[in-house]
């Protein structure tokens, strides 16, 4: 399409708090490499697009870094992409699959930059304003830029807007809808970390469960264990035995079922070492009944065992001075993450259940999370999608919000069951034609990227069941139907 102004004009554009760094043609044609960000190492070595767009880049306000890519072939969209862990760099992967559809897209660093990896938190201490604007203020600072510059680059604004994001950008898309209804017509939200207080004292909370009971300790062959039990009665609950979990919430495993037997000493497990399985799979509850964050659903790796970087400095460095000196011994959960949910909940666990403004300017919302995600549990999400239902009515799911849970999917990506599936084209059939996705298709594939099998995502309560004829590896073979 003709463009109002040329893509080099944009580096003069005067917008208030916002400095252009950069605007350049992007001919395509060839694979442009992105620019360094510690996103890229989720795409593996160089990565990077042929598409033909204006590249803009620059900073919102005093450090809020940026970039809007403005595709030649413009479908008169934006999509914006989120961020993982603690962001610091901009998700160009992200922004290569939107453009590479047409859309205009953008995305941000949410106001710091960490170039070792996402979970670096050195940013943050002295610096309250990076955490506002970590928790919501750069995603809607982004979105509107983000608008302003499209309308002067094509001479209209987009005709629809929207959001897409995983785990921290899942989070991001949650808070968006809360807070800033009127950003985004559609928003994509995988694998949601919006319980941020409760799922960052999680390490506390383990920690705490392995030092009361130390005898109940397990490795990888225990680990290995659970997993095979639970996929040996919960795999043939939704009529077909292929390797998938579909339906956890329907399966009674229990890791007691486990416990070795009178002189048994192979294939199973202490009385201790089972106490401790099923805390870590269950709802994580202090003794004295608070509720810390939700345990992984059986069949995944439990998070205990996860090789993830140390998160829960985070807390610590948000957190005063006085508190800085917390350790697992002396972080106490009833007292300290009530104190915490009343002081960050509002900037940083996007709970809200309120979303009537967002449902009024006729938003529509998608959340959907990998049930085997050892990192982020499945039950968070569920939880919080049960919760908006309890506060918004019994139609949501017809007005303005659907959950797709995704079985054998780890976190956002990866894993045992069909993984790749086209959300963005769901939600935009939904906020322009209409269309509530009764399901979507899910494809898995080989090395080679060969399709090997596909399966319906059903929206959440409902799930897919084999139909009891036909190739179990073709979707066409399950029907949605209510979990029972």
């Amino acid at each position: 399409m003709a463009h109002a102004n040329n893509c080099a004009d944009l580096k003069s554009l005067d917008l208030p708090d916002v400095r252009i760094t950069v605007a350049e043609d992007i001919p395509g044609g060839e694979a442009w490499p992105f620019p360094s960000s510690v996103f890229n190492f989720l795409a593996g070595p160089n990565p990077g697009t042929d598409a033909a767009f204006c590249r803009v880049a620059g900073v919102i306000e005093k450090e809020i870094g940026f970039e809007v890519w403005l595709p030649l072939d413009w479908n008169d969209r934006f999509q914006a992409v989120g961020n993982g862990g603690f962001s610091g760099g901009l998700n160009f992967p992200a922004m290569n699959e939107a453009v590479m559809r047409g859309f205009a897209t953008a995305s941000t660093d949410t106001g710091h930059v960490t170039p070792d990896h996402m979970f670096d938190v050195s940013w943050i201490r002295g610096h309250p304003d990076r955490v506002e604007n970590f928790g919501h203020r750069a995603h809607h600072l982004l979105a509107v830029t983000a608008k302003k510059i499209i309308a002067v680059h094509y001479g209209k604004g987009p005709k629809k807007s929207y959001y897409m994001g995983c785990s921290s950008g899942g989070w991001q898309g949650l808070t968006e809808a809360q807070k800033y209804p009127d950003d985004y017509d559609g928003i994509v939200a995988g694998a949601p970390a919006n319980n941020f207080v409760r799922l960052q004292s999680r390490d506390f909370w383990v920690n705490a469960m392995k030092r009361a009971n130390p005898e109940g300790m397990f490795g990888k062959p225990e680990v290995e264990l659970l997993i095979a039990a639970a996929y040996a009665k919960c795999d043939p609950v939704d009529g077909v035995k292929d390797g998938i979990i579909s339906q956890p919430r329907s399966c009674d495993f229990s890791a007691r079922e486990l416990v070795c037997k009178k002189d048994q000493t192979e294939g199973c497990l202490t009385q201790a070492q089972t106490d401790l399985a099923d805390k870590l799979y269950g709802p994580e509850k202090t003794p004295k009944g608070l509720s810390v964050y939700p345990g992984n659903a059986y069949g995944a790796t439990p998070f205990l065992w996860v090789p993830v970087i140390d998160q829960k400095l985070a807390l610590t460095e948000i957190v005063t001075e006085d508190q800085r000196d917390w350790t697992p011994e002396t972080f106490d959960p009833d007292r300290d993450i009530p104190a915490l949910d009343k002081r960050l909940g509002d900037s940083l666990s996007a709970w809200k259940t309120d979303l009537s403004a967002y449902k009024a300017r006729g938003g529509k919302l998608i959340t959907y999370h990998g049930w085997t995600d050892p990192w982020l549990s499945p039950y968070n999400t569920v939880d919080y999608y049960q919760q908006v239902t309890k506060t918004m009515g019994a139609e949501t799911q017809d007005e303005f919000f659907r959950l797709f849970m995704v079985p054998g999917m780890d976190h956002c990506r990866g894993g045992v069951g069909p993984n790749r599936f086209d959300m963005i084209g769901a939600i935009m059939k939904w906020v322009e034609q209409g269309e509530a996705p009764d399901r979507v298709i899910a494809t898995g594939v080989d090395k080679e990227g060969a399709v090997v099998r596909t399966r319906p995502l059903c929206p959440y309560p409902q799930v897919a069941v084999y139909k009891g004829e036909g190739d179990t590896d073709q979707a066409g073979s399950f029907e949605c139907r209510a979990s029972e």
